[in-house]
This record gives structure tokens, sequence and C-alpha cells, in this order.
């Protein structure tokens, strides 16, 4: 179910938001960056909170998942002290084009798509992470038995 939520997110984004460079699984990019990333930016990762399952008949599996993306964005090098009001809008104008390309996404065996909490970046240099949080409720059939074999 994963991996179509994934896809889901991958297609929509790429036809909607074609400014994104990389999209990927995260993996605590930002933490293990040491010089020059292997990624471009703008990147959006991935990240799935855990789902807690709730069983149902015939081997289907129904769960809420939580799921972060991590949009991460170049700070252009200050001019002066701090950083440039500039370089936070850009990141906020992205975090907006994702949102409504993301707004009501739904699909087969999952709800749409709903934005639950949004954490803007306080601690930056040279790199601006914003962490969006979505939900969807999923149905899950991977286990159900193919009646066709």
């Amino acid at each position: 179910m994963r991996k179509r939520l994934f896809q889901a997110i991958c297609a929509r984004l790429n036809e909607r938001v074609p400014e994104i460079r990389w999209i990927d699984w995260w993996n605590n990019h930002l933490v293990r960056l040491d010089g020059e990333p292997t990624w471009e930016v703008p990147a959006v990762f991935v990240e799935f909170e855990t789902i807690e399952w709730r069983q149902q008949n015939q081997a289907v599996r129904r769960g809420d998942v939580g799921m972060r993306l991590h949009v991460v964005t170049r700070a252009v090098a200050p001019q002066e002290a701090g950083l440039r009001q500039s370089d936070m809008v850009a990141l906020f104008d992205l975090v907006d084009r994702i949102h409504g390309a993301l707004q009501g996404l739904r699909g087969e065996n999952f709800s749409a798509f709903q934005l639950t909490s949004s954490t803007t970046p306080h601690d930056h240099a040279e790199w601006l992470e914003g962490i969006e949080r979505y939900a969807t409720n999923v149905q899950d059939i991977a286990a159900v038995p193919d009646v066709n074999r």
C-alpha cells in the first residue's frame, strides 16, 4: 500500500509541480549530508509514519496512514546577516503549490489526502527543510487471495 501511495504522490507532483527536481524516500538526507548532495533541489522526500492496522474480513486490513513530506531547498547565501526574506518566501510558495497538487488526491483503496500539520524551518543555514504532514485512510488488499489463479 505504501508503494501505491508513494507512486500516487510522485505522479501528482511530477504532473502539477514540475519545478520539483527530485522525489524519493526519506532517509535522514540532511543529517547525513557531507558536502554536495547526490540529489537535485528542490526535492521532496516522503516519510511514512508507523501504521496501525485493523484486520477486516477476507484478509483485508484498514489503517490510517500519516506521511511527512520533507520539502528541501537550498538557501541562497545571504548578502548580509541573516536569511533573505525571498528564500523563505520561495519555500512557502513551493509548499503552497505542493498543497494545491495533493489536495484531494485519492485513488483505488485510499481516501483523499488531508494536510494535518506544517513545520516551518527554524534551524537553517545552507538548506531549508519544511515538513508537511498528510494523512489518508487506506484499505490494503495485498493479502487477499487471487481467485483467478
